[in-house]
């Protein structure tokens, strides 16, 4: 997963509004009253949001699985004259040299994190990376978007050069959703293809929030996306947020 299509993932999030989330993320913090200075955004992309949050002034480190969209959020740093540290790991066996004051995982992180035991690691290693009062922050699709939103449903989309076919399936006894992605990407007068393959788990927010309690996190809400309402039946993006 995301290795060619690290390189388009920016031009196919354009119309993502990350300020905004940024924006809602530092209200949390205040609800929290708290005031992070080290922040590790795991799965951390090409650092859309921890290049943002660097901009604002928190020592951001970046974490992600693929080298590819490292790669891309190093330059992007770079090029903007931001020293921000990025590792290539995998939450699963996240080991950090200090402690912080919060952790994000956006975008969809956990999603990604299918079977259950490993959801109860992540959530332990991140309880022990934070010091005391610190916060996790992540967000999840939800089941009724995974399920029926894009369900076993087809869509398609062409723009700015790249024409993807985008074909999911869902697996009722397991509830993942399976994601076939096609590509082509113009270059020149000629389409280049690749595929990839992702698969995320439809996770029900009461089981997440008893794995955050079976790992002593307190103070723990669910959120509507961008809200502080609770969640709605077709909500289909939540924010969770729990302190050490």
């Amino acid at each position: 997963m995301y290795q060619e299509f690290a390189y388009i993932y920016d031009k196919m999030m354009e119309d993502v509004d990350y300020l905004k989330w940024i924006d809602y993320i530092e209200r949390i913090f205040s609800l929290y009253n708290i005031k992070p200075r080290d922040i590790a955004d795991l799965a951390c992309g090409t650092g859309n949001i921890t290049i943002r949050m660097a901009d604002r002034g928190y020592n951001m480190i970046g974490v992600d699985s693929s080298p590819d969209m490292l790669q891309v959020a190093q330059e992007k740093a770079r090029k903007k004259g931001l020293k921000i540290p990025f590792v290539s790991q995998d939450m699963r066996e996240l080991e950090l040299h200090k402690q912080i004051d919060a952790v994000l995982i956006m975008c969809d992180g956990i999603n990604y994190i299918i079977d259950d035991e490993d959801i109860d690691t992540v959530f332990y290693l991140i309880y022990n990376i934070l010091r005391p009062g610190g916060v996790l922050l992540f967000d999840i699709s939800t089941y009724y978007k995974l399920s029926t939103i894009l369900g076993d449903n087809i869509m398609i989309d062409d723009d700015q050069g790249i024409f993807l076919v985008w074909e999911n399936s869902f697996d009722e006894e397991d509830s993942t959703c399976t994601m076939d992605l096609t590509f082509f990407v113009q270059e020149n007068s000629l389409y280049r293809r690749f595929d990839e393959v992702h698969v995320q788990k439809a996770h029900h927010a009461q089981d997440l929030i008893y794995k955050l309690e079976k790992n002593r996190f307190i103070n723990i809400n669910c959120y509507h996306h961008l809200t502080f309402d609770g969640p709605k039946k077709r909500s289909q993006r939540l924010m969770f947020v729990a302190q050490k």
